[in-house]
């Protein structure tokens, strides 16, 4: 998967409505959207830096620190690899999905939140890439800054910003109703 087929909503597949939830299934559903609004802001964060060094008013040398305090890089560094993770310690984030809250979800799923899953998971791949892309292309800066370097760095971010963004809008759209409907706790 690319990060344009990632983005591609076309692609996606759907899961079933679940008509008839209450507001409390509803609010329990929205549970997720909350947890990812920690990760959103830490994304709007090195995105105001990056800025800010474009502008000339912040260091680069700043970037590599910034991208390594990130939750999402550190529980990738801390608890696993790109490929293949199956990490025990359930403090990851996509691991806490893809070990605890999926298969949960999937004791109800028909096929077509399964296909739902499956594609979360893939794009959890991908977005696992992009971490160590962007966090590999950050260190070199903080030895030798540079515009190249700098540049390529806010590609990279760029890049993986989107992915998060959009698979985080997808997965809160797709699960919600689930969750809320079967009582899984997030």
């Amino acid at each position: 998967m690319t990060p344009e087929e990632l983005e591609d909503d076309g692609a996606r597949p759907k899961a079933p409505l679940i008509p008839g939830l209450t507001p409390m299934q509803q609010a329990q559903g929205q549970h997720l959207a909350r947890i990812h609004d920690m990760y959103r802001r830490e994304l709007t964060g090195v995105e105001r830096l990056m800025a800010d060094i474009r502008a000339g008013i912040a260091d680069p040398a700043q970037l590599p620190a910034a991208i390594s305090r990130m939750s999402l890089t550190q529980n990738l560094m801390l608890f696993g690899s790109v490929c293949g993770r199956q990490c025990a310690l359930l403090q990851n984030h996509h691991d806490l999905e893809e070990q605890w809250m999926f298969p949960a979800i999937g004791e109800y799923a028909d096929s077509g939140l399964r296909a739902v899953l499956d594609r979360l998971k893939a794009e959890h791949k991908l977005i696992h890439a992009l971490i160590v892309e962007l966090w590999t292309l950050a260190q070199p800066l903080a030895q030798e800054p540079s515009d190249d370097g700098f540049e390529d760095c806010a590609t990279a971010f760029a890049r993986l910003n989107r992915a998060v963004r959009s698979h985080f809008g997808y997965e809160e759209v797709e699960l919600a109703p689930a969750i809320g409907a079967y009582g899984i706790g997030v």
